[in-house]
Protein backbone atom coordinates (compact mmCIF):
# COMPACT_ATOMS: atom_id res chain seq x y z
CA UNK A 1 0.00 0.00 0.00
CA UNK A 2 1.51 3.36 -0.49
CA UNK A 3 1.57 6.04 1.58
CA UNK A 4 0.33 9.42 0.45
CA UNK A 5 1.68 12.66 0.98
CA UNK A 6 -0.32 15.90 2.31
CA UNK A 7 1.07 18.40 0.18
CA UNK A 8 -0.77 21.18 2.14
CA UNK A 9 1.18 20.05 4.61
CA UNK A 10 4.32 19.45 3.02
CA UNK A 11 4.33 23.17 1.71
CA UNK A 12 7.30 25.17 3.35
CA UNK A 13 7.36 29.11 2.56
CA UNK A 14 8.04 32.18 4.96
CA UNK A 15 5.08 34.04 6.88
CA UNK A 16 6.36 37.08 4.48
CA UNK A 17 6.30 35.32 1.35
CA UNK A 18 4.02 37.31 -0.56
CA UNK A 19 5.70 40.61 0.97
CA UNK A 20 9.11 39.18 -0.68
CA UNK A 21 7.73 38.50 -3.82
CA UNK A 22 6.15 41.64 -4.45
CA UNK A 23 9.88 43.03 -3.02
CA UNK A 24 11.46 40.89 -6.13
CA UNK A 25 8.26 42.15 -8.57
CA UNK A 26 9.42 45.56 -7.94
CA UNK A 27 13.27 44.55 -8.03
CA UNK A 28 12.39 43.12 -11.56
CA UNK A 29 10.61 45.72 -13.09
CA UNK A 30 13.86 48.30 -12.20
CA UNK A 31 15.88 45.49 -13.86
CA UNK A 32 13.61 45.10 -16.81
CA UNK A 33 14.13 42.65 -19.33
CA UNK A 34 17.82 42.60 -18.47
CA UNK A 35 16.53 39.68 -16.10
CA UNK A 36 15.81 36.80 -17.99
CA UNK A 37 14.45 33.84 -15.83
CA UNK A 38 13.60 30.80 -18.00
CA UNK A 39 9.76 29.65 -18.54
CA UNK A 40 8.37 32.96 -16.73
CA UNK A 41 7.58 36.68 -17.26
CA UNK A 42 7.21 39.60 -15.14
CA UNK A 43 3.44 39.43 -16.33
CA UNK A 44 2.90 35.70 -15.05
CA UNK A 45 4.69 36.31 -11.95
CA UNK A 46 2.32 39.47 -11.10
CA UNK A 47 -0.33 36.66 -11.99
CA UNK A 48 0.70 34.24 -9.65
CA UNK A 49 1.08 36.88 -6.79
CA UNK A 50 -2.48 38.32 -7.43
CA UNK A 51 -3.71 34.21 -7.73
CA UNK A 52 -1.93 33.95 -4.40
CA UNK A 53 -3.41 36.99 -2.69
CA UNK A 54 -7.07 35.93 -3.66
CA UNK A 55 -6.42 32.48 -2.48
CA UNK A 56 -4.82 34.29 0.97
CA UNK A 57 -8.43 36.31 0.81
CA UNK A 58 -10.79 33.10 0.93
CA UNK A 59 -8.56 30.99 3.16
CA UNK A 60 -9.08 33.95 5.92
CA UNK A 61 -12.94 34.39 5.10
CA UNK A 62 -13.53 30.94 5.32
CA UNK A 63 -11.09 30.95 9.21
CA UNK A 64 -13.84 33.58 9.90
CA UNK A 65 -16.57 31.42 8.89
CA UNK A 66 -15.10 28.09 10.25
CA UNK A 67 -14.51 30.18 13.78
CA UNK A 68 -18.52 31.75 13.44
CA UNK A 69 -19.68 27.92 13.44
CA UNK A 70 -17.58 26.41 15.84
CA UNK A 71 -18.89 29.22 18.04
CA UNK A 72 -22.60 28.77 17.09
CA UNK A 73 -22.07 24.85 17.40
CA UNK A 74 -20.85 25.40 21.18
CA UNK A 75 -23.41 27.65 22.10
CA UNK A 76 -26.23 24.95 21.14
CA UNK A 77 -24.38 22.29 22.38
CA UNK A 78 -24.16 24.17 26.03
CA UNK A 79 -28.03 23.87 25.38
CA UNK A 80 -28.51 20.85 24.57
CA UNK A 81 -26.10 20.40 27.77
CA UNK A 82 -27.79 22.36 29.86
CA UNK A 83 -31.43 21.06 29.32
CA UNK A 84 -30.49 17.48 29.45
CA UNK A 85 -29.17 17.95 32.90
CA UNK A 86 -32.11 19.44 34.03
CA UNK A 87 -34.30 16.51 32.85
CA UNK A 88 -32.47 14.39 34.30
CA UNK A 89 -32.63 16.58 37.12
CA UNK A 90 -36.38 16.52 36.76
CA UNK A 91 -36.88 12.63 36.87
CA UNK A 92 -34.36 12.29 39.32
CA UNK A 93 -36.52 14.84 41.88
CA UNK A 94 -39.80 13.40 40.49
CA UNK A 95 -38.61 9.24 39.93
CA UNK A 96 -35.88 9.06 43.22
CA UNK A 97 -32.45 8.41 42.90
CA UNK A 98 -32.00 4.82 41.59
CA UNK A 99 -35.74 4.49 39.80
CA UNK A 100 -35.75 2.93 36.46
CA UNK A 101 -37.24 6.39 35.15
CA UNK A 102 -34.23 8.19 35.51
CA UNK A 103 -32.31 5.25 34.55
CA UNK A 104 -34.03 5.16 31.38
CA UNK A 105 -32.94 8.43 31.00
CA UNK A 106 -29.18 7.71 31.74
CA UNK A 107 -28.75 5.07 29.56
CA UNK A 108 -29.33 4.35 25.99
CA UNK A 109 -30.96 0.75 27.09
CA UNK A 110 -34.35 1.29 28.62
CA UNK A 111 -36.64 -1.28 29.44
CA UNK A 112 -39.05 0.59 31.63
CA UNK A 113 -42.82 -0.78 29.58
CA UNK A 114 -45.17 2.15 28.86
CA UNK A 115 -48.63 2.44 29.95
CA UNK A 116 -51.47 3.02 28.31
CA UNK A 117 -52.32 7.11 28.10
CA UNK A 118 -48.95 7.56 29.07
CA UNK A 119 -46.80 10.39 26.84
CA UNK A 120 -43.86 9.20 24.89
Amino acid sequence: MKKTIDKTRAASFPTDAIAQAEVVQDGWSSVGERLIVPNLSLRKFLDKILEAKEYIRKAEELKLLRAQAIENRNRHLGEIWDLTKRIRNAAKATFGDYSPELECLMNSTCQLEHSEGQEQ
